[in-house]
């Protein structure tokens, strides 16, 4: 009776873990898999967006220029110059002297027409009126109206129709560029001719200009710092 106590209270408690363990081990065979990772698609890329044709119905249109108030304001400012020449004074004794004079003056500048040879061959050369500084320091000829007043002795207004050439020295004239031109103007109603060559920088907005008139002994030779912007 004793020893059946005894087999109770050793063997019952290992065969209840036993059960235990066998329960447990049942439980884990039966959790369900876990799922797959659906941030990552494994499907085939969309195939490529295939563009059309480009649309050739449209042209290439020039740039045009038009006068505007910022354009005509920057025309008003007058380029500042010297005359120098000479003039014959008679004294009272009625003898006649040559004396040297130096006469301040302005001068303004319009470009009727300008043919450029130095734009893209897109682009038209021809420019009228307004005309920007690459078309015309980058290599064109031009035909131009200045208007000139000189005080002093001559105390006159003068017009200048004439034509000049522009050819780029540094970076397509940009920098610095050169002119050519002669002009026809009207002294005492007689016409007479001068010459001119010019240096210019910073796109043309700044320049020296000398202009000579051989046979007008008043205005010889004239210096002018031109001032212009288009």
């Amino acid at each position: 009776m004793v020893l059946a106590v005894v087999f109770l209270l050793v063997l019952a408690p290992a065969a209840h873990a036993d059960s235990a363990d066998a329960n447990a081990t049942a439980k884990t065979t039966n959790v369900s898999p876990t799922p797959p990772d659906k941030s990552f698609d494994l499907s085939p890329p969309p195939s490529p967006r295939l563009m059309g044709p480009p649309d050739v119905s449209y042209s290439y249109a020039g740039r045009h220029e038009y006068p505007s108030f910022a354009w005509i304001a920057a025309q008003l400012v007058p380029s500042p110059e010297l005359a120098f020449g000479r003039v014959q004074r008679i004294g009272i004794d009625g003898h006649a002297e040559n004396e040297s004079i130096v006469t301040f003056g302005f001068r303004w500048q319009v470009t009727p027409i300008l043919w450029s040879w130095g734009t893209h061959r897109a682009i038209s050369p021809w420019r009228f009126v307004v005309v920007d500084p690459l078309a015309r320091h980058a290599g064109s000829i031009e035909t131009d109206l200045a208007i000139e007043y000189l005080g002093g002795d001559a105390d006159r207004l003068l017009l200048r129709p004439g034509v000049h050439a522009t050819f780029p020295i540094v970076q397509r004239g940009e920098s610095l560029s050169a002119s050519l031109g002669t002009s026809v103007y009207w002294y005492d109603g007689t016409a007479r001719m001068a010459y001119t060559v010019g240096t210019y920088f910073l796109s043309g907005l700044f320049g020296v200009e000398l202009t000579f008139s051989p046979v007008q002994q008043p205005l010889r030779t004239i210096a002018t710092f031109r001032i212009r912007y288009f």
